[in-house]
């Protein structure tokens, strides 16, 4: 597979009525299953003011989406970017769709002032880290640590 045409491609923000589109993409590329679900994509806050997200459409359909936020942690605070999720339909992965999509992040980013961005997946998704990896993004020094509670 090639690489898409840049002018057959249009990366746009990420709109509140692009939530049911994504969640049924998510769904074709899922087997029929989404892993997004409409809680996650409101609580998101498309087009808000910390959002970063995207999409990419071609002929006006949309084949692609990455899901990104700003972020702030730690003491001082930290900004950052972080990418939650990522995805292409089967038909144009391998065309440059993906990088697109970050790329927007990174320039949106620049524009911000802000220089780190993460993209946080299972440590244990291979396809998935060699896709991030081939994108340019390296293992991030910060170890994560979850507590689970019972409540």
């Amino acid at each position: 597979m090639g690489t898409i045409e840049n002018e057959k491609v249009t990366i746009r923000r990420m709109t509140r009525t692009d939530i049911e589109v994504v969640i049924d993409l998510d769904k074709k590329i899922g087997g029929g299953k989404s892993e997004i679900t409409y809680k996650d994509m409101v609580s998101l806050d498309p087009g808000g003011p910390l959002d970063f997200s995207f999409v990419a459409e071609i002929s006006n359909k949309v084949v692609g989406f990455v899901l990104a936020r700003l972020m702030y942690m730690g003491m001082p605070f930290s900004e950052f970017c972080v990418i939650n999720a990522i995805d292409i339909a089967e038909e144009h992965r391998g065309q440059g769709v993906g990088r697109r999509l970050v790329n927007e992040i990174l320039d949106k980013c620049h524009d911000e002032g802000i220089y780190i961005v993460r993209a946080i997946f299972p440590e244990k998704n291979e396809k998935l880290r060699k896709a991030v990896e081939n994108l340019g993004f390296r293992r991030s020094p910060v170890v994560n640590y979850d507590m689970t509670s019972d409540v």
